[in-house]
């Protein structure tokens, strides 16, 4: 033994084959040696055969390298250090404790060449079967994947048996030291077999391949999807869910385009398809549950059999199969889905026409851009209606559209919405102003619903009073991207009454924290996020300013730009009324007014001038902003912004 050991030790190149660029060793470890600067593997000073990585810190002989980098204890190591160098080994040379493990080692690595040697011999014999073409594989897929025939086989485990008859098989590798074993003659149903561990088939093409891979139950099938021009792996059986996961992540794989999820359609295949989506969104990666499968074949194979043509034709048409079923998930979460309950719910149903406020985006230099934008404003002075005005007319330029309302549930939102849309569509002529009223205007609202479905398809509400902070927002874009793979411009209605983080929080804290963290989020997304916020009570009939803004000081100094809300005549009341009392009877009165002149004012922007007024004619009745435009003209064309 000690002999064998100095043999090992005196000719460390067999193992240590790759040589570092300063004279010492790659370390099999963690790579160190290969770049430029690394040291790699080196003796260790005053030694004759330790060395070690001054990166990773393995240290020790060959033995201890081997152990290492291949998780294995120093008895399992020196059995298969020994193979490598062509060499013997007594398990008598090992203690009790490790004589065990060195036997069952052994053991592994004459069956691991048995099964090689299967493999080899199976892939000479493969013109001897007419088994694949049976099953509608080609020759030339067959010896690309390693496929073979075995006459008489019997399982390595058990060859010497006399109880155990044999069989023809196909061999289909699952690796080098594996394999499934499929018996030809299908009237004796004998099960398949496995050799070796149950590893997973073509595992390693999710390393490489640019398609979307689909993951399957059987060997068969993904050769069937392979034949017909994609690539494919298969678990083997659905207990295998398990393996494929830890896979992934100890190999830190992530696919470049999302995977194709096609298990039987029994109970274990359904129960499977949902615990390998769990598991895959937890690791991010993401994937499309879609049936290949073509009538009522139970697999991949049998419709590749049976339906030739229309099963290839599938499998080529994967990427547009894919982009449907994008279409029907952006469909099934956007709030067109929603506003059709919302419409039943009061027997009617609601749609819209986007327009553009072209004054608002020259001040702000072409539009929104990534940044966090506070809209303050007083009570009455139409936060929200101007919130939701912005929000449909983003959406109706087919931009994603992720509305947050704290304060509203979703049928007062719908409600604005159609209320505003009849108001574009017919003028001072409708009546839908109200819930109550919106449901004796059938005829407007039918025809506004026409036009809503286009936009509210990139429209999505949540809705959560006193339960959503910043926190929860990130949650849900994250959700938003994940699902839909883009992302929303984020509204936020309103500031001051986002749930606090942490409860023992004072106001300030708590909305100083949700400003920071939306600002974050606007940065890590790169997208707008708008929110509103409240003013204080004392400055209602004052020219609005930061100042104004209830809670004030990180919104002052977090956010990108601020777009303060208040009556056009503001400054010239307070020039005029010399006390507060009738400064505050002067706004009622113009609260009181159907169609009020507004201001929109930049008190701040970040990337641009400030202090710009942008007029608008506010309906209230109908939550309508109108553009009135450089020369002071209400635009009455709402649609040409939109071309809807």
């Amino acid at each position: 033994m000690e002999e064998k050991l100095k043999y090992v030790h005196d000719n460390p190149e067999v193992y240590f084959t790759q040589k570092a660029k300063d004279g010492g060793y790659i370390c099999p470890v963690c790579g160190n040696g290969s770049g430029q600067s690394g040291t790699g593997v080196k003796l260790i000073k005053g030694q004759t055969f330790r060395y070690k990585c001054f990166k990773c810190g393995t240290s020790g002989d060959v033995i201890n390298f081997y152990a290492a980098e291949h998780h294995l204890s120093n008895a399992e190591a020196i059995v298969q250090v020994f193979k490598i160098y062509g060499l013997d080994y007594n398990s008598k040379n090992f203690d009790d404790k490790a004589r065990k493990t060195v036997e069952e080692v052994a053991e592994n690595l004459k069956l691991a060449n048995l099964i090689a040697e299967d493999i080899e011999r199976a892939a000479e014999n493969l013109k001897q079967t007419n088994y694949f073409q049976r099953r509608g594989i080609s020759e030339e897929v067959a010896v690309r994947y390693g496929c073979g025939f075995i006459r008489g086989w019997t399982h390595p485990k058990k060859r010497g048996d006399k109880n155990v008859v044999p069989s023809d098989r196909v061999i289909i590798p699952t690796s080098k030291e594996s394999y499934v074993a499929r018996a030809v003659d299908e009237n004796n149903r004998i099960p398949k077999m496995k050799a070796g561990a149950s590893n997973i088939f073509n595992i390693d093409v999710l390393k490489t391949s640019k398609q979307n891979v689909v993951v399957v139950e059987g060997e068969f099938d993904a050769l069937a999807i392979i034949e017909a021009g994609n690539d494919a792996i298969a678990l083997g059986s659905t207990t295998n869910v398990d393996k494929f996961l830890s896979w992934l992540k100890e190999n830190k794989v992530v696919p470049q385009k999302p995977l194709i999820i096609d298990f039987d359609n029994d109970d274990a295949g359904k129960s499977a398809e949902k615990k390998l989506a769990v598991g895959l969104e937890k690791l991010g990666i993401r994937y499309f549950c879609l049936s290949l499968k073509v009538g009522d074949c139970k697999d991949q194979n049998e419709s590749l059999v049976k339906f030739r043509d229309e099963f290839v034709g599938r499998v080529k048409n994967i990427h547009q199969a894919i982009e449907e079923l994008k279409k029907n998930l952006r469909r099934s979460l956007s709030d067109s889905a929603k506003v059709s309950k919302w419409e039943k719910s009061i027997s009617n149903a609601c749609d819209a026409i986007p327009t553009g406020w072209k004054s608002l985006d020259e001040v702000l230099e072409g539009g929104l851009y990534e940044g966090l934008y506070v809209i303050p404003g007083a009570t009455g002075t139409g936060k929200t209606a101007f919130a939701l005005q912005m929000a449909y007319q983003i959406a109706a330029q087919e931009k994603d559209v992720l509305y947050i309302s704290l304060e509203m549930g979703e049928e007062e939102i719908y409600e604005r919405h159609i209320s505003r849309i009849s108001y574009q569509l017919y003028g001072n002529t409708t009546k839908a102003k109200s819930v109550h009223s919106i449901i004796q205007e059938k005829k407007t609202v039918s025809a506004a619903k026409e036009q809503f479905e286009k936009v509210g398809l990139y429209l999505r509400t949540v809705c959560g009073v006193g339960s959503i902070d910043a926190d929860d927002i990130r949650k849900i874009v994250e959700r938003y991207k994940y699902e839909l793979d883009a992302l929303p411009v984020v509204f936020v209605d309103y500031l001051q009454i986002l749930k606090a983080h942490d409860p023992h929080m004072t106001d300030k804290q708590a909305v100083d924290y949700n400003v920071l963290r939306l600002k974050q989020l606007s940065r890590d997304f790169k997208i707008p996020i708008i929110a509103l916020a409240s003013m204080n009570r004392t400055s209602y009939s004052d020219v609005i300013s930061m100042v104004s803004i209830k809670e004030s000081g990180a919104i002052e100094y977090t956010s990108d730009v601020c777009i303060g809300l208040q009556m056009s005549a503001m400054d010239k009341l307070v020039d005029s009324a010399k006390k507060q009392g009738q400064k505050e009877k002067a706004v009622r009165e113009l609260k009181a007014k159907t169609k009020r002149d507004m201001q929109a004012v930049i008190l701040k922007q970040r990337n641009g001038p400030i202090g710009g007024e942008i007029s608008f004619e506010y309906c209230a009745m109908f939550n309508h902003f109108a553009d009135k435009g450089s020369d002071g003209v209400t635009v009455k064309n709402f649609n040409e912004a939109t071309n809807l």
